[in-house]
């Protein structure tokens, strides 16, 4: 076997998921609220006159609809995916041949790399400093010295939180002749994007997902924007039938009440914001200012704390002891309760 496999995945390692009990669960970004908690009335009314013995529909009609109203993206301009990682192997494999360049930041989501290198590409991470800043001169320059087919850039970044402001993911754009992906999984939680400007460029890609804000992980739903002549190509590698009746038909149901989705975004950003006061109260903790659901710290106590989360089961993400992000903790942000509990553990510490 592995004498058939491809060269290019012989050193990649398998995204894994840990499986374990966990009482608190704040290790993926995850939003804490159910809203099928509120909306299951209007859902399970309908759903069961879905034809599950049918194929979805290709094309995400309905669905599209709601994400332009939603975005002010016109619909031949969006595409659904099953989760933005599928549309991440969707741009991949349309730009990215053998040996070609894509650059990006460091560090940053993991899946950037592991397509790229499945894809037979080259892989170039920029890092920034100590507070993970991002240095969108270098990567300007690394990405024309390399003739870079791709550029991504996450914004807000995962897993730092931290930000790149609007102007300058332009002068990227401005000054690179490569594919711009800016990843606005966490941009509910920011505020700012550059979603607009698709028309303007046809080298801009920006990603989203229903996963993280609208509280609809298990759902999968994904969706991307370009101009049309980007679209156009995009379309040609899009898998058939590639989103799920019931993921399409929940989706739709969540953006027809946004309202609820906005108070849920509200609440995360206030208890953020109240955590990270807390944080950075502690001598032992450098928190990382984050414009996302989920705060980065960096301790000296690193692992102290992870022994001691598990022994408390509650499920976090510890990066280890070696690497970028040495003894860095993601706390995504939980309800209340649970933010109260993760600061009495790290205060107890």
């Amino acid at each position: 076997m592995k004498r058939l496999m491809k060269k290019c995945i012989e050193n990649i390692r398998a995204y894994e998921v840990i499986e374990e009990e966990y009482d608190i669960k704040v290790d993926a970004n995850e939003s804490p609220y159910n809203i099928l908690n509120e909306l299951a009335p209007i859902i399970l009314k309908d759903i069961v006159s879905k034809e599950l013995n049918r194929y979805p529909d290709s094309e995400a009609v309905q669905l599209k609809k709601k994400i332009a109203d939603y975005t002010g993206i016109n619909t031949e301009n969006i595409m659904c995916g099953n989760g933005s990682d599928e549309l991440l192997k969707v741009i991949i494999d349309c730009f990215v041949d053998k040996g070609d360049v894509v650059v990006t930041h460091s560090p940053s989501f993991v899946m950037y790399r592991l397509i790229t290198e499945i894809a037979g590409g080259k892989f170039i991470e920029l890092s920034g400093d100590e507070s993970f800043s991002i240095d969108i001169d270098r990567i300007i320059s690394t990405a024309n010295e390399n003739d870079a087919k791709l550029i991504f850039l996450c914004n807000p970044n995962n897993p730092t939180g931290t930000l790149i402001p609007r102007d300058e993911i332009i002068r990227v754009l401005e000054n690179t002749s490569s594919i711009v992906v800016v990843d606005e999984a966490y941009y509910e939680f920011y505020g700012e994007t550059i979603i607009d400007r698709i028309y303007d460029y046809k080298r801009l890609i920006v990603l989203r997902t229903l996963s993280k804000a609208f509280g609809l992980a298990a759902l999968r739903i994904g969706y991307g924007v370009s101009a049309k002549e980007t679209m156009d190509i995009l379309n040609r590698v899009k898998p058939p039938y590639n989103l799920n009746s019931i993921s399409q038909y929940i989706g739709e149901i969540v953006l027809d009440n946004i309202d609820i989705v906005h108070k849920n975004i509200e609440t995360i950003k206030k208890d953020r914001d109240k955590l990270f006061v807390e944080l950075e109260s502690m001598k032992d903790i450098k928190a990382i200012p984050s414009g996302s659901n989920f705060i980065l710290i960096k301790t000296s106590r690193y692992e102290d704390l992870m022994k001691k989360f598990k022994e408390d089961k509650i499920k976090i993400k510890g990066f280890g002891t070696k690497g970028v992000l040495q003894n860095c903790i993601r706390i995504t942000i939980g309800t209340k309760e649970e933010n109260d509990r993760i600061l009495k553990l790290l205060k107890e510490v």
